[in-house]
């Protein structure tokens, strides 16, 4: 059977797809699939070359691969079929299950095909391959952007490929089912005008699919439904793995964290979204749900009631909370469970990475699909949940942690550089505190629109400057701002990396004639189209220029500002009087600072908040009177603090005072339980003073 491209001349095509099984090694195989676009979404990559190696055949040529559940003769499953990834090659339909290497796959030879049906849905995407005895059903959970290239590449080897006005009919004859308001909904927009229909007055493929009946909805709900049944089931198998009995929390604690990065910071979380979410998590934690009943029903029945439905949507805010939870602390690199996992695999010679891995990212593909609909931002936070979850793998295999420790580091430039101008807002508008800060970063991305705007139009516009004064008293989040200032930079199109390079006087200043006009320019070039930060640049003004190198640092600062302007924001940063003086010492420095931001003292609501940031991060508890004793010591500090009071550093130095405090109180129990660990009580929390016998926190850097 001849195999025809539109992107490349024939002879092409066949000189980068097809291969003798004679000349075929993992590397060249390798090479040759990851010019295949789906290639880079499949879970168990490594497993599925060792089993691609057995199975094609000299002269076989592979055109593309889908990640999904399958339902044939010899592979069943439950609910939507097995898991794994089916493989169009010019000659046959290949189904490997998900980790496994032994177990031959069911095959599908395109000449025994006699139709191949495609149904679109808001929850799933569908083939059924009709063969001349029996079929055979692949499943994609929603609207899946990768299934395209692979109906493309088998409408080319087939004339049995259903049309889409085939489709549009079968939808069609579904359309008095649909809800009332969006039925309302087509005939107003008909009337108005839309895009209902097409010129010959029949619905579309895409606007039928878009309108989505009472059944679909259900029928997703039960997909779903199914899912959480399956990962359920899988999880608990691993309760007991390995005789470590908290193994499962934390399969939980990683699965959390999943979520939460699949959400990333959307507030518009899809009503089946959350419901997935709470069914897959209730059961695994039961404490969140007030009537257990629930759970215990959950499961027993393949559909979902709409009361049902209610009753776990109750739960929402409680579960959001301790996604967020998990997420909002430090970013992981990897993932806890999976790698205990990899280690035990290569101690046993196991495979039980493949399948948590593949149970992992198949979770990730349903909460970003579970509504039907990917956003590109969605796609890309898959992609990196991706990396999340294989990256330990691929840095065990490199056997060089120098190696992992760069492409840790590279993945994470990778992602900043991705990251939205929504996204960064987001993650500065839940910063604790700083509302006058946040308006003021909110006011100036809208005059960089209009500027633009202005631009595009020819009309005439004033000079943007990207540099700022930063002013006000020490650890109120200058230094974190200015991070985020600088990747609202880079979004907005002002710069090109937005990168922060942090320095002060000892970084600028030399103590030789000649050597800070030098050194000045390292830290510069360094900052080159991005964010360089400043604190305390008072200390470069001396009223007594002549004996002091600081005044060669500014002198430097304001040339290469001028030569490389539109290349590099400089925020100076310190306390307010010294900044004003500052600025005003010099002329050059009044004309290129005229955008200031003042970070005031956090107020003792806020600095609770920064303190239980620090208890969630390492997982302690407050009991009530704790709370109460930590919110009136803090009052108290509030109340006599001065300009250097430190804020986040005084919350910083209080806390772990706090853990001395509760070392101290229960070093002597026996046995130590984790909930005695993880438990802060108001004897932990020190008497006003009691802090400033260890130092003076304003100090503390």
């Amino acid at each position: 059977m001849e195999v025809q491209s539109s992107q490349f001349p024939p002879f092409v095509f066949f000189s980068r797809f097809c291969y003798s099984k004679i000349v075929l090694d993992v590397t060249h195989l390798q090479e040759i699939l990851e010019t295949v676009w789906n290639w880079q979404f499949v879970s168990f990559r490594n497993t599925l070359v060792q089993a691609l190696l057995k199975q094609i055949e000299e002269g076989e040529q592979i055109l593309d691969l889908l990640e999904g559940f399958y339902k044939g003769d010899s592979i069943r499953g439950v609910g939507s079929g097995s898991a794994g990834v089916l493989c169009l090659t010019n000659c046959r339909l290949l189904f490997f299950l998900s980790g496994d290497t032994s177990s031959a796959p069911e095959v599908i030879p395109l000449a025994s095909l006699t139709a191949v049906r495609q149904k679109r849905t808001n929850a799933f995407t569908q083939l059924v391959f009709q063969k001349r005895e029996g079929e055979a059903v692949f499943t994609v959970g929603g609207r899946n952007f990768n299934v395209s290239s692979f109906i493309e590449h088998l409408r080319r080897l087939s004339d049995f490929f259903d049309t889409p006005s085939t489709f549009s009919e079968a939808a069609k004859a579904t359309s008095d089912k649909l809800e009332p308001e969006l039925v309302e909904s087509q005939k107003v927009r008909s009337k108005e005008g839309g895009d209902v229909t097409n010129p010959s007055g029949q619905a579309t493929d895409a606007q039928v699919i878009s309108v989505r009946t009472v059944e679909e909805r259900r029928k997703n709900v039960s997909f779903l439904l199914q899912e959480a049944r399956n990962l359920n089931r899988l999880l608990l198998e691993y309760e007991r793995f390995n005789n470590e009995p908290t193994f499962l929390l934390r399969l939980i604690d990683d699965l959390l964290y999943v979520a939460y990065a699949c959400l990333g910071y959307d507030y518009q979380v899809s009503e089946e979204t959350k419901l997935f979410l709470l069914m897959c998590f209730l059961p695994l934690k039961q404490q969140l749900a007030k009537d257990r009943t629930l759970i215990v029903n959950l499961f027993k029945y393949d559909s979902l009631s709409d009361y049902r439905k209610q009753e776990l949507l109750e739960h929402w805010k409680v579960l959001s909370n301790e996604i967020y939870k998990k997420g909002g602390s430090k970013p992981r690199t990897h993932l806890k469970s999976l790698q205990y996992v990899v280690a035990y695999d290569e101690k046993n010679g196991t495979n039980h990475f493949d399948r948590l891995a593949a149970a992992f990212f198949t979770f990730a593909q349903l909460v970003v699909k579970a509504d039907g609909t990917v956003t590109k931002a969605q796609a890309r936070r898959l992609l990196k949940v991706r990396t999340l979850i294989y990256g330990e793998q691929r840095a065990r295999e490199d056997q060089q942690a120098e190696d992992s420790e760069r492409a840790t580091l590279v993945v994470t430039k990778e992602e900043d550089e991705e990251e939205t101008l929504d996204e960064v807002m987001e993650k500065i508008n839940r910063l604790i505190g700083m509302e006058k800060v946040k308006e003021q970063i909110a006011t100036f991305i809208n005059v960089i629109k209009v500027h633009k705007e202005r631009e595009r139009r020819g009309l005439p516009v004033t000079p943007l400057t990207l540099h700022a004064v930063f002013y006000g008293p020490p650890g109120t989040g200058k230094t974190t701002i200015a991070r985020y200032l600088g990747k609202v930079y880079r979004c907005l199109g002002l710069l090109k990396k937005g990168h922060l390079v942090e320095t002060d006087r000892a970084g600028l200043v030399a103590g030789y004639v000649g050597q800070t006009a030098i050194r000045t320019d390292e830290v510069f070039r360094k900052a080159l189209d991005g964010v360089l930060f400043i604190d305390e640049a008072y200390a470069l003004s001396s009223k007594d220029s002549g004996k002091d190198f600081g005044q060669e640092a500014i002198e430097t600062l304001l040339k290469r500002m001028e030569d490389h302007r539109d290349r590099i924001a400089v925020i100076v940063a310190g306390y307010p009087e010294e900044m004003r003086e500052f600025i005003e010492s010099n002329p050059g420095l009044r004309t290129r600072f005229n955008r200031f931001f003042y970070f005031d003292h956090y107020t003792p609501a806020e600095l609770v908040k920064i303190f239980e940031v620090f208890m969630e991060n390492a997982r302690f508890t407050l009991t009530p009177g704790a709370r109460k004793a930590l919110f009136a010591y803090i009052t108290r500090k509030c109340e006599q603090r001065d300009r250097t009071f430190g804020n986040g550093r005084f919350v910083r130095n209080l806390f772990e005072r706090v853990v001395e405090k509760q070392a101290n109180r229960i070093a002597e129990t026996s046995p130590l339980t984790d909930e005695i660990l993880c438990t802060i009580t108001a004897w932990d929390i020190p008497e006003i003073g009691e802090v400033d016998e260890m130092g003076p926190e304003r100090f503390v850097e």
